[in-house]
């Protein structure tokens, strides 16, 4: 943990927020287009947190809805498994659902992810009493809450951080390397689930790449101490994912 002065503190944008911290025994936040040998990321991309804030609250929650959201994702081990994947089809809206094809693939996926979300206080309530069940990943990856908890975060300029993820073109300003992925931002409604927007992020493993950052504008901290993480703010969603 890193203090922070009271010198640090002042003139500092503070805002109230609520930490939630999910854990599970395993998550696979799966590696877009690969198919044959399923690689998981070391955190979730941002639609993945937009689709744990719809399972809280019972719905479908548009980006615009979340003033601001942060988060970071450590994990114990990653290991790989044998998995079955069945291909069902049916050939009309009234027919059953018959399987055409079964194959075995590689999976890799996290052993004891913990994740902790950063969001407004309105989001407690949700978190307390989730709708749905809370998945990091696959169906099998269900998550429970382990604690969710009032906390003072302050705006900041640097600070060490890692189980992170920047946008490439901000993370190149400012020097910070890591593993480069183009993810998804987030998804529409169902049936549809069109791709609301995808971006190149730079991300930060939690075990492999701990590293000190300055990027002003994108990262806060606790107000007691701890590493930095970036902020996504509901203007630079927009940008993204457009009107």
């Amino acid at each position: 943990m890193h203090a922070t002065s009271a010198s640090q503190l002042a003139g500092a944008t503070m805002r109230e927020a609520i930490r939630v911290e999910l854990t599970a025994y395993s998550a696979s936040f799966r590696v877009p287009g690969l198919v044959a040998y399923q690689l998981t990321l070391p955190l979730p991309p941002l639609s993945t947190i937009f689709g744990l804030l719809a399972a809280a609250v019972g719905e479908w929650v548009s980006p615009m809805a979340v003033e601001w959201v942060a988060y970071r994702c450590d994990y114990e081990a990653r290991a790989k498994d044998l998995e079955a994947i069945v291909t069902v089809e049916r050939k009309s809206e009234k027919d059953v659902a018959q399987a055409v094809q079964r194959n075995v693939i590689r999976r890799e996926f996290l052993l004891n992810p913990r994740l902790t979300l950063y969001l407004p206080p309105s989001w407690e309530a949700a978190f307390r009493r989730p709708r749905y069940p809370l998945v990091l990943g696959r169906s099998q990856d269900v998550a429970g809450v382990e604690r969710t908890e009032r906390v003072q975060m302050v705006d900041c300029d640097e600070g060490e951080t890692a189980g992170v993820m920047l946008p490439l073109d901000t993370a190149m300003k400012a020097g910070v390397g890591g593993l480069v992925y183009n993810l998804p931002v987030a998804f529409g409604p169902e049936p549809g689930r069109a791709t609301l927007g995808v971006q190149p992020f730079t991300v930060l493993d939690a075990r492999e790449h701990r590293t000190f950052a300055r990027v002003p504008g994108w990262l806060i901290r606790e107000a007691n101490g701890g590493d930095v993480i970036p902020l996504y703010r509901r203007e630079w969603i927009a940008s993204v994912i457009g009107p």
